[in-house]
């Protein structure tokens, strides 16, 4: 099973002022297909992703979309640890071939840690999450991946329609959907309390 590696967290936390969340979160398929496809990732590919928020000069925050999603829909970019990879890395790593930008990391805000879950069988998944600010690149032009295939840039207020439509999506893609509504509501929900707090 994909285990949770809490001394690498609080390596992490360390280098943040804010204390960074632990969120358990069970996702319960609504097929088998997607758990496996989940196992697999975590067999063969990934142990866990870097969630990306990344906040452009304007202020405005970089949603993207690809190919192969229903229209219409974005959320908060994503990319894959690689076993044994350093997560202060994949974030770096990750930012530049999806996006191609250059960023500093502003905040991390903390972890999810998801059950994927069909009848008696399950696995883990980890999601970290992370607020970065642009300081460099070119924004698709400079990346090394082309799996992006459209950005948006939100406003906070933005967020809730990109949320909706996750969690409303249609059956085909209603585990993935989930999936992404909560690391995107993750990223939204802190930049919402952090709003409050300099009310």
């Amino acid at each position: 099973m994909n285990t949770f590696n809490e001394n690498e967290f609080i390596e992490i936390s360390n280098k943040f002022k804010n204390k960074p969340i632990i969120k358990n979160i069970e996702i319960k398929c609504s097929k088998i297909g997607y758990l496996q496809k989940m196992k697999k990732l975590v067999k063969n590919d990934r142990r866990g992703e870097v969630v990306f928020c990344v906040r452009r000069p304007n202020g405005k925050y970089i949603l993207i979309t690809c190919e192969e999603y229903p229209k219409g829909i974005f959320r908060i970019p994503t990319g894959g640890i690689n076993y044994d990879e350093n997560i202060i890395e994949a974030v770096l790593r990750e930012t530049k071939e999806e996006l191609g930008l250059d960023v500093d990391i502003e905040d991390f805000i903390g972890v999810l840690k998801i059950k994927f879950s069909f009848e008696n069988d399950s696995e883990m998944f980890y999601s970290y999450i992370f607020v970065l600010n642009e300081v460099g690149g070119r924004l698709l032009e400079d990346a090394s991946d082309d799996e992006v295939s459209e950005i948006k840039e939100a406003e906070l207020n933005d967020f809730e329609e990109v949320l909706l439509k996750l969690i409303n999506i249609n059956k085909k893609w209603i585990d993935w959907g989930r999936f992404r509504y909560e690391t995107s509501k993750a990223v939204y929900s802190y930049l919402m309390d952090r709003r409050k707090e300099k009310i």
